[in-house]
């Protein structure tokens, strides 16, 4: 609808991030966050409460304070003269799911039975663009889709069985943001500077490195530039990574400790919140692995070891104990995915 009166004066071409959308989650008790593209300002109203934005550089933000739980409600938008008013808004647990083909692996494929899919509106998952492939199940198109025991089967299985295990104890509405890419090298995840600290020559990398039909995304910085910047001024109740597959080589896990914490730090920076808390997935253990690079596999579950030790508001989610070894994508992943939640819930209630 037309805006009026100084709430939504026109002004130039502004674009609301395709992130918001019907039915979207905030996170309670950090700060409300909406953003986008455009040269110009933007006004934006949420539960009684205003705040502008400039943009700079093509890009604005406007901040809005904290919430408790709760909703439904809606969000006004004001951009170049026009209101759109995003509807069904809730704020409870917002969790950001990152990482490889286990972050990717599909509920459909693996052992939880069809009786754990259900209908919960208050369940909601959107999911991030990969811009290398075409026709992609789901996207930002989709918007936040809620949870329908007829769909949850294309959802990440670590997204919807943590994202279940969290409605169940806390009784708030729980969005989960799904980013991942299988095959993904964690360089490929970090800014591109801080990637190229990490260099090491060709012949000491995990050959997915260098794979060709990855190179679309197993790049310095890729992945962080096309997907995980777009979201990171979003504020989060904490993430989920499970990445660590495609550097396992024993000089990469010499230094995949240091990757990670930049990763972390990376994106605690993108989303101004220094605390932000991570599950971080130890990569399962792979009966495969003795065919190439033993050492290297066991060399990269370490670092991951000692990165959690060095942060503080990191958790490891050890895998080995409730994930089969007969495959490098477990089918096991209800257990695993309710020890992540529980890395959040237990803490925060």
């Amino acid at each position: 609808m037309k805006g009026s009166g100084r709430f939504c004066p026109r002004n130039d071409q502004m674009k609301l991030d395709a992130l918001f959308s019907d039915g979207i989650v905030f996170a309670e008790g950090k700060p409300v966050r909406i953003f986008g593209e455009g040269e110009g300002s933007a006004s934006v109203r949420f539960c009684g409460r205003t705040a502008d934005a400039v943009s700079r550089g093509g890009r604005w933000i406007a901040e809005l304070p904290p919430v408790n739980a709760g909703g439904p409600y809606e969000l006004e938008i004001c951009l170049d003269g026009e209101i759109t008013v995003l509807k069904d808004v809730y704020v409870g647990k917002v969790y950001l799911v990152a990482g490889q083909s286990n972050a990717e692996f599909r509920l459909c494929e693996s052992d939880e039975p069809g009786s754990g899919y259900l209908d919960d509106p208050l369940l909601r998952n959107y999911f991030v663009a990969r811009p290398w492939i075409e026709n992609d199940t789901y996207g930002p198109d989709d918007g936040w889709r809620r949870a329908e025991k007829t769909a949850v089967g294309d959802w990440s299985a670590i997204a919807y069985l943590a994202g279940r295990a969290v409605r169940r104890t806390t009784g708030t509405a729980v969005g989960v943001i799904s980013c991942y890419q299988g095959a993904s090298i964690i360089e490929s995840w970090l800014p591109e500077r801080d990637a190229e600290r990490f260099a090491l020559p060709a012949e000491k990398l995990h050959i997915d490195h260098n794979y060709p039909d990855y190179a679309a995304w197993n790049k310095n910085g890729v992945i962080y530039e096309k997907m995980l910047s777009r979201i990171l001024p979003f504020s989060y109740s904490g993430v989920i990574w499970y990445q660590g597959e495609s550097d396992t080589t024993v000089y990469e896990g010499e230094i995949y400790d240091k990757e990670l914490l930049c990763f972390i730090d990376a994106v605690r920076r993108g989303t101004y919140d220094p605390d932000l808390r991570f599950a971080v997935i130890q990569i399962a253990d792979f009966d495969g692995r003795k065919t190439y690079d033993p050492e290297g596999w066991r060399a990269v579950q370490l670092a991951q070891e000692r990165a959690v030790k060095e942060d503080k508001n990191s958790v490891l989610i050890v895998s080995a104990d409730v994930c089969e070894s007969s495959c490098i994508h477990p089918t096991k992943k209800t257990a695993l995915s309710e020890r992540a939640a529980a890395a959040f819930t237990e803490k925060n209630g």
